[in-house]
This record gives structure tokens, C-alpha cells and sequence, in this order.
């Protein structure tokens, strides 16, 4: 059975509702956009959450499909179009990380105040935050900063303090409760 000839039995099977074609279908999807979005996005973690995403799309839509020759053109299409929506969230988490760190330097620091009392408040404020921060134990301030200003998801994290993604979450976790009782106490 040639490819051509192979995917278009496993379409038809999966468009008539057949929970082994959806599976054949979904796995040969898989194989073959995996590469393109990986090479694309340069991150694993988001490559497979792309595809899940992907195949969901997929299989919401299949009927939808009027031509089964064109069921590459049409599923790369979605796929890319998911690429995109991450590229674009990846860019706004980018710029908001860039704009809190402006914040929490200092910068910007009286350009959203109306009045001075306001710039005063906001002052005190970064200064509580950066005073809580800094209590915090070292590998928790790390594991804050790398996933909150970096945007970096736990795997690359984990890769970088050389500890499993597990352990980084309950760190981030921990790092973002005790500020909160850090800050609440402050109030």
C-alpha cells in the first residue's frame, strides 16, 4: 500500500468514526508534523502541547474536510496556525516581562502615576515586593525569576539547576506562597 493511497484508507476510516483509524490517523499526524513544529517553535514541551492541540482541531473538524487530497495542505495549515498563536503569546509574555522588570527597577516608576501620593504608594510597594523577594531562599528566588521573568517552562528550568521538573514546580510553588504570606503580613 503506497502512502498516498495508505493515509486516504486511514482518513475514510477515521471519518466514519472509527476509533482505531482516529488512533492511526492521529499517529501518523504526529510523525509527520512533530519535525516541522519542532524545528519551528525550538521547545519540546511546546511541540507536543502544538500537536495535542493540533489533533484535537483535527479531529473536531475532519468532516469538515471537503477534499481528502488535501488533507496535508489542511492539516499543516492548522498546525501552523497553532504555531503562530504560541509565537504570539510567547512575544506578549516577552513584552510584559520586560515591562515588570522596567517596573521593578525603578523605570516607569511615576509614569502610571496620576499624583505623587500614587507614585509614593507604588514605591513602597516595589520596595515590599523586593524586600520579600530577596527573604526568599536562593533557589527559590531562582526558580521565581527564571520562570517569571524568563517565561521559561519547568523542563528548561529543571535542565538548568540540574533537578527534575517536579521539584521546580514545588519550589515555584512554595517561592509564591511564602511570598504571599510574606505580603499579606505587610499589609
Amino acid at each position: 500500500m503506497s502512502d498516498e493511497s495508505g493515509y486516504i484508507q486511514i482518513l475514510a476510516e477515521a471519518r466514519s468514526g472509527g476509533q482505531a483509524g482516529m488512533g492511526r490517523l492521529a499517529a501518523l499526524v504526529w510523525e509527520r508534523l512533530f519535525p516541522f513544529v519542532l524545528r519551528t517553535i525550538r521547545n519540546r514541551d511546546a511541540a507536543e502541547d502544538i500537536l495535542q492541540e493540533t489533533l484535537l482541531t483535527m479531529l473536531r473538524r475532519l468532516n469538515s474536510l471537503r477534499d481528502c487530497q488535501r488533507f496535508w495542505p489542511w492539516i499543516y495549515r492548522i498546525a501552523w496556525s497553532k504555531v503562530q498563536d504560541r509565537l504570539r503569546d510567547r512575544h506578549r509574555a516577552c513584552l510584559r516581562a520586560t515591562a515588570l522588570r522596567r517596573r521593578t527597577s525603578g523605570e516607569d516608576l511615576l509614569s502610571g502615576a496620576s499624583d505623587p501620593l500614587e507614585a509614593q504608594v507604588r514605591a513602597e510597594m516595589l520596595q515590599q515586593i523586593s524586600a520579600a523577594i530577596a527573604r526568599l531562599n536562593r533557589r527559590q528566588r531562582d526558580v521565581l525569576e527564571l520562570r517569571c521573568y524568563d517565561d521559561l517552562p519547568y523542563t528548561e528550568i529543571a535542565a538548568q539547576t540540574r533537578t527534575s521538573p517536579e521539584k521546580v514546580r514545588i519550589r515555584f510553588h512554595r517561592a509564591k506562597e511564602s511570598l504571599k504570606a510574606q505580603l499579606v503580613g505587610c499589609a
